[in-house]
C-alpha cells in the first residue's frame, strides 16, 4: 500500500476507553465520517478480538459510509486476536505489547526474553497477511533502553513497518521524547509513531516534539479522550500542524468535530480551549486592545476565521485610553484630547461598578457628559 505520514487518530478505540464514555456504532461511524473530513491520514477504529460482535460492521461502514481510506486496528499479540484482524483486513493491523519490565512482569509474568520471542512471532505471523504492520511499545518512555533497541531490532528483523512509542502514564516530556525518536531514527530504518498520554498536560506538546525529532505518525483522540487524563488532543496537534505549518487539515471543521464528539461523550468544551475553544479570540485588555485595533497580528497566532471563530473586543474596566478612544470610534464619537484622561477615567469606573462593559447608549451618556 503507499505509506503516507501524519496522524493517527484513536477516538473510537483509546477515547471509547474513557470512564463513562460508550459510543454506539452510529456515533462511531459518524465520528469516522468527521475525522476523513478534517483530512486525518489514519483512523484506528477498535480493537481486534473474536469478542466484539459489532467490530466487522463498524469495519465495513467505516470504510463505506465514512470512507475511511487508511482504517487499522490495535491488537494484542494472540493468535486468535491476530486472526480475527487478518479476516477484517485493514489497512493497518497495530500489534502492542508490552516493554517495561514493570509491565512485562505485571501484566504478562514473563520475563525479557519470552517477550523477545513473542515479538518475533507475531510480526512474522502477522506480517503475512497484512499491507501495513505497526508494533506498538507499551510503556517504552519507563523501559530500559537497551531493551527497548532490542526489541524493535528483532521486530524489524521480521518486518514490521512501524514502531509505536507509548507514553502509557504520561511522564515523558518534549526533550525526552525528542532524544528518543532521534535515537530510534537513527538507529532503525523503520517508521516511528508516538502515542502520547496527557497526565502531566503534556500530551501535545509530546506530539509536536515526536514529529519535529522525526517521527512520521504521532496518535491523537478528538478533545483528547481516553485513559485518566487522555491523549495529545487531535485539534490543537492538528491545528498547530495546519496553522503553523503545511498540513492540509481543514481547520473550519475542527470546532464541528469537536462539538459531536463533546455530544457524544457527555463532554463540555470550555471557552478557553485551544482552537476550538468560544471564548479564544475574546479579548478585554487594554494594551492588547490598542494592539489588535492597529494590526490583529500582534496578539493573535491566527486569523479566526480559520478555526471558524471570531473576534470578540470587550471594551470594559481594564480598558485604556486608547481603547476608550476605539470605542468612541466605533460608535462614531469624538472626544477632545483635553477631556480624554477624565473621561477614560471614569469609563472604567462604571465598567467596574457594573461589572460588564457599557451598552452604546450608556457610551454616548458618559462622552456627553464629559464633553462638555
Amino acid at each position: 500500500m503507499e505509506h503516507v505520514r501524519g496522524l493517527v487518530d484513536s477516538t473510537l478505540r483509546e477515547g471509547s476507553q474513557t470512564a463513562g464514555v460508550a459510543f454506539t456504532l452510529e456515533q462511531k461511524v459518524a465520528l469516522a465520517r468527521d475525522l476523513v473530513r478534517v483530512g486525518i491520514e489514519e483512523v484506528e477504529v477498535g480493537i481486534a478480538t473474536p469478542l466484539d460482535s459489532e467490530l466487522p460492521a463498524l469495519v465495513a461502514r467505516c470504510r463505506g459510509e465514512a470512507g475511511v481510506k487508511r482504517l487499522s486496528l490495535w491488537c494484542r499479540c494472540r493468535k486468535e486476536d491476530i486472526a480475527c484482524a487478518l479476516r477484517l483486513a485493514p489497512e493497518v493491523i497495530s500489534l502492542s505489547v508490552p516493554v517495561s519490565d514493570l509491565h512485562i512482569a505485571i501484566k504478562l509474568n514473563l520475563r525479557r526474553a519470552a517477550v523477545l520471542e513473542m515479538v518475533a512471532r507475531a510480526v512474522a505471523t502477522t506480517r503475512a497477511g497484512a499491507p501495513y504492520l505497526s508494533l506498538g511499545l507499551e510503556d517504552a518512555t519507563r523501559a530500559e533502553p537497551d531493551f527497548l533497541r532490542e526489541i524493535v531490532s528483532v521486530a524489524c528483523k521480521n518486518g514490521v513497518d512501524r514502531i509505536r512509542i507509548a507514553d502509557t502514564v504520561g511522564v515523558a516530556t518534549p526533550g525526552g521524547i525528542d532524544a528518543l525518536v532521534r535515537d530510534l531514527r537513527s538507529n532503525f530504518a523503520v517508521e516511528i509513531g508516538v502515542h502520547m498520554h496527557n497526565d502531566f498536560g503534556m500530551g501535545t506538546a509530546n506530539a509536536i516534539a515526536a514529529l519535529e525529532a522525526g517521527a512520521h505518525w504521532a496518535d491523537v483522540t478528538v478533545l483528547g479522550l481516553g485513559e485518566r487524563a487522555g491523549n495529545s488532543r487531535l485539534e490543537e496537534v492538528a491545528g498547530y500542524l495546519a496553522l503553523q505549518g503545511n498540513r492540509p487539515y481543514a481547520t473550519t471543521r475542527l470546532k464541528g468535530l469537536a462539538q459531536h464528539a463533546a455530544g457524544c461523550s457527555g463532554r463540555t468544551i470550555e471557552p478557553h480551549h485551544p482552537v476550538i475553544g468560544a471564548g479564544i479570540f475574546a479579548c478585554e485588555t487594554g494594551l492588547h486592545l490598542a494592539g489588535l485595533a492597529k494590526d490583529p497580528r500582534t496578539y493573535e497566532p491566527y486569523e479566526p476565521g480559520l478555526v471558524g471563530a471570531r473576534r470578540q473586543w470587550s471594551y470594559g474596566g481594564k480598558v485604556g485610553r486608547q481603547g476608550v478612544v476605539e470605542r468612541l470610534r466605533q460608535l462614531g464619537l469624538h472626544c477632545r484630547e483635553e477631556h480624554l484622561p477624565r473621561l477614560a477615567e471614569a469609563f472604567r469606573g462604571q465598567c467596574l461598578d457594573l461589572n460588564r462593559p457599557l451598552h452604546d447608549r450608556e457610551v454616548r451618556l458618559l462622552v456627553a457628559e464629559y464633553s462638555s
